[in-house]
């Protein structure tokens, strides 16, 4: 089977072939002690052996995100792997194999592009899983890594099972600007010969420009009065109406929210613009997309006019990568059927074909670029 998670920094996104899905935050907790009820917070697995709060519950209890400064995948990768590997997969006695697509941040994947860790880390990995009551078996066959902003972008062009979209040459010329936890990925593509060209040097990321700051501007605000941790209020901002309650009170922050969300907004614009000159002026179609796009969308499309909001922007990453993925399964049987029947192939325009480029594969006993 197929499984395609979008490890971000903040929030875990995660899809399989049948399109369902999994979002949860990007947080993790060894669990040491007996639990004196059982909760219906999500999750609680075992992996190998180990018992794991994952998600909201790991927030509760006090556990804090691991980011790491040297742009590899943070260690606990594979657990966050294993867990999706288990709840997206049908019960099976045997051993399930998975082929696992994952993302990370465009900077990040193109200082690592050459580093045969990116992959080899979670490849022939073996994870038995338990939760609730039911265990599973798996083994990660191979690994295909994207960068971040690639997969929303083909979610524009092919639907998840990798058939093109209606309309879709209108959009090759695109540029995406996906709003992250920590960093904000922005994405250029053209229409070069007909072919999709991922245009590097307009593509980048900028470092601690996520939704973050919002969270970290409230817990500065309300400092002089109370002291709250990141952890507690993002999950007040969780619940939607801004407001937070302590003690015998409550702070409402929804005033504060905004106005961080205002600044945020123009100052990824401003970092973009100043990037990109007047070649942002190139880009007909302008995709914001990401955790925190519904939030600054408001903001970003006043400056930019032609912006459009991401249909599906939590999973259009991991769904995008699925695409890419099976797009290129049809490519390759098409190919195979057309030399069977002597007709020339002709692919030029197959947009699976001309983001392979930029993915980073690697199975045992073999590298294979798919260039």
């Amino acid at each position: 089977m197929t499984i395609s998670i979008d490890v971000g920094f903040g929030y875990v996104k995660a899809t399989n072939e049948s399109g369902e899905t999994l979002h949860f935050p990007t947080i993790i907790k060894e669990k040491n002690e007996k639990s004196l009820f059982n909760s219906d917070v999500d999750y609680q697995i075992k992996i190998n052996g180990m018992e794991y709060y994952i998600g909201e519950i790991a927030s509760s209890k006090k556990a804090i995100r691991n980011w790491r400064n040297d742009k590899t995948m943070n260690e606990d990768t594979e657990k966050y792997v294993a867990l999706c590997c288990h709840l997206l997969s049908p019960y099976q006695k045997s051993e399930i194999k998975v082929k696992l697509i994952i993302g990370i941040p465009y900077s990040y994947f193109i200082e690592q592009i050459d580093d045969p860790k990116l992959t080899s880390n979670l490849e022939g990995k073996h994870f038995e899983t338990t939760y609730e009551d039911t265990t599973k078996y798996f083994t990660i066959n191979s690994v295909v890594v994207y960068p971040q902003g690639v997969g929303a972008y083909m979610f524009n062009i092919l639907d998840i099972y990798g058939t093109p979209r209606i309309g879709a040459k209108d959009l090759i010329r695109a540029l995406v600007i996906d709003i992250g936890y920590k960093t904000v990925d922005v994405v250029a593509f053209d229409n070069i010969n007909g072919r999709f060209v991922l245009v590097q040097e307009n593509s980048f990321s900028l470092e601690d420009s996520g939704t973050i700051n919002i969270v970290n501007h409230i817990v500065n605000v309300l400092s002089a009065e109370v002291q709250f941790d990141e952890s507690e209020v993002e999950r007040w901002l969780r619940s939607g109406n801004g407001v937070i309650q302590y003690g015998g009170g409550e702070f409402n922050v929804k005033e504060y929210e905004d106005e961080a969300t205002v600044e945020l907004a123009n100052r990824i614009a401003k970092s973009i613009n100043v990037k990109l000159q007047n070649d942002i002026k190139k880009y007909k179609n302008i995709f914001l997309t990401g955790g925190g796009a519904t939030l600054l969308f408001p903001t970003l499309s006043k400056i930019y006019t032609n912006m459009e909001l991401q249909d599906d922007c939590i999973f259009c990453n991991c769904k995008g990568y699925l695409a890419i993925e099976k797009g290129q399964e049809i490519s390759q049987k098409n190919t195979s059927e057309n030399t069977s029947n002597g007709v020339s192939d002709n692919t030029q325009d197959n947009p699976p074909e001309k983001v392979q480029k930029m993915t980073k594969t690697r199975k045992k006993e073999q590298t294979e670029n798919l260039a």
